[in-house]
């Protein structure tokens, strides 16, 4: 039997990816989407705290957070409720609706279903009802010192959370998609607790560091809004390494085409870990982008971190290898830099070669 669309997934370089679907937005219907938003009742413009549970529950068009198991709606309530220990230590419970979005941006890919995200001291569990008699609910546990990455974002009407993890010797990932409107401040929550449980343990901070007035001067606002959602009370920068949109022009069929090699983005090195924002890959240049990606990295999985340099199309960049191994499984973060970004780079790698790797 074939897995699911979110339960595995391609693990590829940050350099790829793109979306292109016949739904992408015009002006018009940006402009009418938020203002189809502004009409929405408060219980929708509002992420509410109030779970409804009824048979169609999950179709509830909000996503809301939970004290407990019992105040997830159907099924969801019995998974939880047995999939939990009551000295594991929950951080955060919260309930997603359908979203029928299968296809997104930066290549993921989920299978429309209701879930409940939970947290604890030391893994995700995710329950998943596809709501088809055919097909049982399924449970999921990743453990944290499995995890590769979690990213968290949106574009448009839909958000996403997706982790990368290492499971029997092989990379998987699994992805879900909500509505952004309710959702992205409660998966950012969920994001924020995992994060502060695998923080490092020992100070990891060089001499110098940085104000975050510094890095939001510097850096987009719709990646500032996600970069927000993700940080905790004690983080505090070090080193940020900015990315500009480029292209190059190859030869196809005897013309010049442009090609992509980069999007615009920024990496936060911190003492809690590392966060890459992206902007979604564009179709072509000067075309605007909708969907940002913030990916988490903790520390704890870092083997190397080395500056490296491509040519393509006789045009050189620089870009920041990150690998991140969990047992047997390891993984390259190929993460794109300016110029101007390089002594800041070397000084990034040479210091995790130092603090990090060598430990």
């Amino acid at each position: 039997m074939p897995p699911e669309a979110d339960d595995s997934c391609q693990v590829e370089s940050l350099l790829g990816g793109s979306w292109v679907d016949a739904k992408t937005p015009t002006r018009e219907n940006w402009r009418s989407f938020f203002m189809a938003q502004d009409a929405l009742p408060p219980y929708l413009n509002e992420a509410s705290n109030s779970p409804r549970k009824s048979e169609s529950a999950g179709k509830k068009p909000y996503v809301f957070c939970a004290k407990k198991p019992d105040d997830l709606p159907d099924v969801h309530a019995d998974l939880m409720e047995k999939a939990l220990n009551r000295d594991e230590g929950l951080l955060y419970l919260l309930y997603t609706p359908i979203c029928q979005e299968r296809n997104g941006p930066f290549g993921l890919q989920a299978t429309p279903a209701s879930h409940s995200v939970a947290v604890t001291r030391h893994r995700f569990v995710i329950s998943k009802d596809r709501r088809i008699k055919a097909i049982a609910p399924s449970l999921q546990s990743i453990p944290f010192n499995q995890v590769v990455s979690v990213e968290l974002g949106n574009a448009l009407f839909f958000g996403w959370l997706s982790i990368r993890f290492a499971v029997d010797e092989k990379a998987s990932c699994t992805t879900l998609f909500f509505p952004s409107a309710t959702g992205m401040r409660h998966f950012g929550l969920a994001v924020s607790e995992y994060r502060r449980m695998t923080r490092p343990t020992h100070g990891l901070m060089p001499s110098k560091i940085i104000e975050w007035a510094d890095v939001w001067r510097h850096t987009p606002k719709t990646e500032v809004d996600h970069l927000k959602l993700l940080i905790i009370k004690e983080e505090i920068p070090f080193n940020w390494l900015r990315s500009s949109e480029r292209w190059v022009l190859r030869k196809s069929r005897g013309k010049s085409v442009p090609s992509y090699v980069s999007q615009n983005g920024i990496l936060i090195s911190t003492n809690i870990g590392f966060i890459h924002a992206t902007e979604e890959p564009c179709t072509r240049p000067e075309i605007f982008s909708f969907g940002v990606n913030a990916s988490c990295i903790a520390f704890d999985g870092l083997k190397s971190a080395q500056v490296l340099e491509k040519s393509l199309n006789g045009t050189r960049f620089c870009f920041l290898q990150l690998k991140i191994a969990r047992g047997d499984v390891t993984i390259d973060f190929d993460i794109p830099f300016d110029g101007s970004s390089l002594t800041d780079a070397e000084n990034l790698a040479r210091f995790f070669a130092q603090e990090v790797v060598s430990k």
